[in-house]
């Protein structure tokens, strides 16, 4: 059966279903509603205040008061619970000739105390007690077409195979997997809802982990040689230093290093606080690794931090030949570097992902740098295995990691903490502002030029959206340019040039531009150390983690430095936990409660788009669990016998596995 041969969807419609990856009739019972709308009648809680359905019957004819942008607003009154209640509802004309008097209706809304009136987003007008809503989450295709196509689909006797191993689905009674794809397209009650989601979490929980668990035997099954580095070269080189390193820098090190002189394969994420120092940590294994004859690449995701990078090995390590590859670099000055790396005449390569490209070609590659790849997923470190046969990898994040997701998102990794910050390094000051009152800024702000220092402003936009009551890049240049008069202004996002961007770096690093007006772009690795102040506005939309990414921009140094956090919402308690904590982790966990995993996991983490959902306790048990069982289940698969090629078919049967469930 083919998608085309399904009644209700036209070549229009396959059209649009295949943009979304829809190919086939199994995708399309595949692809769950993204959003499920629960409407329950609950007329003794109709004046609570909360928003509630509740029944009643209309004593007046709609009236038209007001219009906001092509919408119309209607007001009429109603016999709610025997009370006659004003109502409002912002909706198209139709409701005009609609609602008649006398007519039985269900309201979805809440009551205004203050006002005496029920503000209304939904009127239905069939009647029930309890009602299921979906939204599929397209933009250009009807939700009920949808339905209808996966009913047509259904009623033809098409049958999707079930993947999940049976010993599971009776283990723990969940739904098989024609029960699941009726109730997903189908509820009708919420506990339905809550029977598809349990399933779903389980499956897409199973194979994530039995990905990882069989990257883990994949790495391994593999050997390598062992790296005889000079012992002598790196303990010179650490007391050579401008600082001493830190105990958990120390750790780092040696776990490194004891990796690099073992026969298995090193795979180890180095997870630290800002401002913690993992660069020097992985400089330093870069050398190790040169000096037992091996080459190294550390890749970066962006220029600005790869170049960044470059200067400061060079500043720090002279005597090393290290490149520098991005697309900044000519044409005639890349084909140099490649044709060098060759032929074993660059020590250290840094750039961005374009050191993996095919054309470069390395003579004696030994080890590879991953800085700030947090969201390297399953696959993406599985290409690096085959691309880079017997080659040790070490990843760096500078986003703490909840333990719980840490040891299930990254359990095929060696795991190095550090949480030590350098010595004279001051929490940053984090203060909460208010978006009405940001004038206040100016006196403090213009103090801090005053004394030489440099000032960071993020904007959450790089255009003005009237949808969005947000300030852009523009707007914000304008009101701190008058709110500064002294100051140089510079603005950086990421759809500038690189080169204009490197430039404009360049600047403020040497202090030409002393206030740099940017997107998120500068939230990755930058470190100019005479930067002590950050504004952040709009600071309610970010994360509490990549606030306190953004805030480490500053501090860099042995001068306070100050971040302020512009809001419009009052009372923001989420904000306020940045003001009691500089602990990276302590904010990662935070905000593992309040917003899930989110970018812990990644775009392309596994191809499992429902892990990026709310994440709560209960799903860290159905994790554990379907972590064990994946475990065993690869063991069955393998039945005692690790190679290879089991292996590698077991990580493509896995990976190829793409659930559609929003």
């Amino acid at each position: 059966m083919e998608l085309a041969d399904v009644r209700n969807i036209g070549p229009k419609t396959l059209e649009k279903l295949n943009a979304y990856d829809i190919y086939t009739p199994t995708d399309l019972l595949l692809f769950f509603p993204k959003r499920y709308y629960f409407y329950e009648v609950d007329n003794a809680h109709a004046f609570s205040g909360e928003v509630v359905c509740f029944k009643a019957t209309l004593v007046s004819r709609p009236a038209l008061i007001k219009t906001r942008g092509h919408a119309k607003a209607f007001v009429f009154y109603a016999l709610v619970n025997g009370y006659k209640t004003k109502c409002i509802i912002f909706s198209g004309d139709y409701l005009r000739f609609k609602l008649q008097i006398n007519m039985e209706i269900i309201g979805y809304g809440k009551y205004k105390h203050k006002e005496r009136e029920f503000s209304l987003s939904n009127i239905f007008f069939d009647d029930f007690t309890c009602k299921v809503e979906l939204d599929y989450g397209f933009k250009d295709i009807n939700n009920k077409l949808i339905s209808n196509a996966v009913l047509a689909t259904i009623k033809s006797g098409f049958k999707v195979p079930d993947e999940l191993p049976s010993l599971y689905i009776n283990k723990y009674k969940l739904l098989n997997i024609d029960d699941l794809i009726y109730l997903a397209h189908f509820p009708r009650t919420k506990e339905d809802c809550l029977k598809v989601n349990r399933r779903v979490r389980y499956e897409d929980f199973f194979w994530y982990t039995a990905s990882l668990e069989g990257l883990r035997l994949l790495r391994g099954f593999e050997q390598k040689t062992p790296k005889i580095y000079d012992y002598n070269l790196i303990n010179n080189l650490i007391a050579k230093l401008p600082y001493s390193l830190t105990v958990d820098q120390e750790q780092a090190l040696n776990e490194i290093l004891n990796d690099l002189n073992n026969s298995k394969i090193m795979n180890r994420l180095i997870e630290g606080d800002v401002g913690c120092g993992k660069s020097i940590v992985a400089f330093l294994a870069a050398i190790a690794s040169i000096s037992a004859g091996y080459q190294v690449a550390l890749m970066a995701p962006t220029e600005i931090l790869a170049n960044q990078h470059y200067l400061n090995f060079k500043k720090l390590f002279p005597n090393f030949q290290v490149e520098l590859l991005t697309s900044s670099v000519k044409e005639s000055n890349k084909r140099e570097i490649l044709y060098k790396l060759l032929h074993k005449r660059v020590d250290l390569i840094i750039g961005t992902h374009a050191l993996i490209q095919e054309n470069v070609v390395f003579s004696k590659l030994g080890l590879i740098i991953i800085d700030e790849q947090h969201r390297f997923g399953v696959r993406q470190r599985k290409a690096l295995i085959d691309k880079f046969k017997n080659v040790d990898c070490l990843y760096l994040t500078a986003t703490p990691i909840p333990r719980t997701l840490g040891l299930t998102s990254f359990g095929d990794l060696d795991l190095s903490l550090i949480k030590t910050k350098p010595a004279k390094r001051k929490d940053v000051i984090t203060k909460i502002v208010s978006k009405d009152g940001l004038e206040v800024l100016g006196p403090i702000l213009n103090k801090h030029l005053a004394l030489g220092e440099q000032i960071y402003v993020v904007v959450p936009l790089i255009t003005e959206n009237e949808n969005l009551d947000y300030i852009d890049i523009n707007a914000a240049y304008d009101f701190f340019a008058e709110l500064l008069p002294k100051s140089h202004l510079a603005k950086l996002h990421g759809k500038m040039k690189a080169a204009d961007k490197n430039a404009i770096m360049a600047d403020f690093t040497a202090g030409k531009i002393n206030c740099l007006i940017s997107t998120t772009v500068i939230e990755v690795g930058v470190d100019v150390k005479n930067a002590t102040v950050m504004v952040i506005l709009d600071a309610e939309r970010y994360g509490l983690s990549q606030i306190h990414q953004l805030r480490g921009r500053v501090g860099r140094s042995d001068i306070q430095a100050y971040c302020y956090l512009v809001s419009s919402k009052d009372n923001v308690e989420r904000l306020a936990i940045l003001e009691r904590t500089s602990d990276g982790f302590l904010l990662a966990e935070e905000d593992f409660k309040l917003r899930g995993p989110g970018d812990y996991l990644g775009d392309e983490q596994s191809g499992f788009q429902s892990l990026n959902i709310d994440f709560n306790s209960k799903d860290v048990i159905i994790w554990k669990c379907a972590q064990e069982d994946s475990r065993e289940f690869v063991a069955q698969y393998l039945n005692g016998v690790v190679d290879n090629a089991k292996l590698s078919n077991i990580l493509a049967k896995i990976n190829s596995k793409k659930t559609k469930i929003n």
